[in-house]
Order: C-alpha cells, then structure tokens, then sequence
C-alpha cells in the first residue's frame, strides 16, 4: 500500500478510536460527552492529567485497552509518517548522487538544451539515431516528465557554466541549444564553446538578425526553423517526390537510407581511391558525397583519394550501411573524430 495511503488510514483509525472511546466512557461511566471527550484525548495522548471522574473497574479496564491501542497507533503513525518524508528525501539525494555519476561516464553524448516542443522533436531524433542524449532545461514540469521517460537531465539555466558542466559538456560530442528565446541561445553557445572548443553546436534562430549572432558566438549550424518551414513547404508543391525520398531515407522508415561513415587514421579505406576502394562493388553503396574538413565534394570522381577525417556520405540498405562502418571501425552511423562534422546535405 502506497505510504500517503497508509497514513490516512492510520488517521482514519485514530479518528475512529476517538469516537469509540468517548462513546465508551458515556456509556460505562456515564460521564457527560466533554468530560468524556477530554477523558478519551488524554488518555491517547498519555499527558498524565489523571482521571477527569471516578472510574470503575470496567471503566478502568476500557482505558488500559484505549491506551494500549492508541499508543500503538500513535507509534505507527509517527513511524510512518517519517519513513515517508527521511525515505523521500533519501530517495531525492541517492537519485541525484545516481544521475550525476552516471552523467559524469558518458562519453560522446549529445545535449540538447531547452525541452519545448522542438526540444522534444530533437530527442526523439537523436534516440531513434541510437544517441545518448542528455536534456537541460529549468521547467520542474519537463523535468519531471524527462524522469518519468527515463531521460538522462541535469536542472538549470543551460547559459550557466555549471550546469552546462554538471551536463559533462567536456565529453560531449554535441549540443543542440533550442531555447525559445534568441538571446538565451547566443549566451548558451557562447558558454558551451568555451567549455569544449571541439563541441559540434547547432543552434535555433528565429529572427535572421540572431543567425549571425548565434554563429559569431561559436556555433556551427544555426536553423531558421521559420525559413526552413517555408521552404518545405514550397519543396513540397514543386518537388513533392524528392522531398518524400529525402524524408523516407533519413528517417529510417525504409530500408534504404542515407548515412555517413568516417574514413579512421589506418583504417582499411584510407589511402585509397574510390576506384580502389570500390565501395559499390564490395558493399553495395552508391557514395553521394564525401566531406573534407569544411569543403564538400559531391559525385567525387574515381580517382579522389581517401584521407583520415574524411565523411564518405552514401546510400544503400541498412545493412550494407552496417557491414560498411563496421568495415571502417565505426558503429552504425557514428561520425568518427569530433573534428568530422557533419555534411550538410
């Protein structure tokens, strides 16, 4: 039985030996209902003040059994009642000493500040990708719901330096900073940039002037998600197919995708051509892309050869996307060194 259910009872119960005993000391004693009433409270409660009228041998024998009974009662409540609050409070320090030990060995994770309705569109990517995914934000509403989904969280303002460090942003390979306000997004980015100088940080704009603020502040991307959704929109009346490949291949909902895999420092491919790599025969895939540092070569020719760092951008089923990474040394869709970023497409 849940503890708040167990102390109502236990009031309940006490309530109920109150009537009884004042009904008791009415009837045997015939005592008046206050004298009965006040007789009933001190004998709970043991305060000592001694028999309010004579009492006779039953009338003795009904209070010994009233006072044994609401002692015992009273013992129980009292016990209860603080399990219920030293337990809760217990709970709340193990919880957070928990989290914070578990935030402090993630390796590689990607923080995603501010957990509005776009926040919660980027989680849900991010975990459907297989991410490990770290969420801050100060509303103890969404942070109760973040606990409830089993979501890793840290509490605060994420433009602070020490929340933006109990979120172990040294480790991290990412942040995301889609705070409802501009302002707050340019100080988050200017605060995680200069706890990890390699972070990967995509940051939300709603006006066009804060784009370039955001980005003189240290962030790699920033999304107009109002320009972005005009023009999906205007994609979806002129190219409406494309667009629909598009969505279906980076979603996952279709056995072909497109997906990124990092060229690693003595790995199988590097040092190879394309030609001599020959992807498309050995797994299959059809290479759209490839990144080097900040310059993106599409439709590379046969001849290009690949170097470590390089961001090979290919398409195929998932799992020739699977045995390919894993041919790389990589996991499924990881993008290698925190200095490969990703390609725009």
């Amino acid at each position: 039985m849940p503890s708040h259910r167990r102390i109502l009872l236990g009031l309940g119960l006490l309530f109920a030996l109150g009537v009884t005993g004042t009904l008791g000391y009415v009837l045997i004693e015939g005592a008046g209902w206050w004298n009965a009433v006040f007789m009933t409270v001190i004998t709970l409660t043991t305060v000592g003040y001694g028999f309010v009228f004579p009492l006779s041998f039953g009338g003795q024998v009904f209070t010994a059994v009233l006072l044994v009974v609401g002692l015992g009662l009273f013992l129980f409540l009292v016990t209860d009642i603080a399990r219920t609050i030293v337990g809760g409070e217990l709970q709340q320090v193990f919880g957070r000493a928990r989290r914070s030990r578990m935030i402090g060995r993630m390796q590689g994770h990607e923080i995603v500040c501010g957990y509005g309705r776009m926040g919660r569109a980027v989680v849900a990517e991010l975990q459907r990708s297989g991410r490990q995914v770290l969420v801050v934000d100060k509303s103890s509403e969404r942070i109760a719901g973040l606990a409830d989904l089993g979501v890793p969280y840290v509490s605060g303002d994420a433009t602070a330096v020490e929340t933006l460090q109990r979120a172990n942003i040294a480790s991290a390979r990412g942040l995301v900073a889609c705070l409802n306000d501009d302002a707050h997004n340019v100080y988050t980015v200017l605060t995680a940039r200069s706890l990890n100088a390699s972070l990967f940080i995509v940051a939300r704009a709603a006006e066009a002037e804060a784009e370039r603020r955001i980005l003189q502040a240290g962030a790699d991307r920033v999304v107009n998600p109002y320009q972005i959704g005009g023009n999906r929109l205007a994609h979806m009346v002129v190219k409406p197919t494309i667009v629909n490949f598009f969505d279906a291949s980076l979603s996952g909902d279709t056995d072909l995708q497109l997906d990124q895999s990092v060229m690693r420092e003595g790995g199988p491919l590097t040092g190879l051509t394309l030609a001599e790599a020959d992807v498309r025969r050995r797994w299959g895939l059809g290479v759209v892309a490839v990144q080097r540092e900040e310059e993106v070569l599409q439709s590379p020719p046969a001849e290009f050869r690949l170097a470590a760092g390089d961001a090979l951008i290919v398409f195929g089923t998932l799992a020739q996307i699977r045995g390919f990474d894993e041919a790389c040394g990589n996991g499924v869709g990881k993008l290698g060194p925190a200095s490969a970023r990703p390609v725009p497409l």
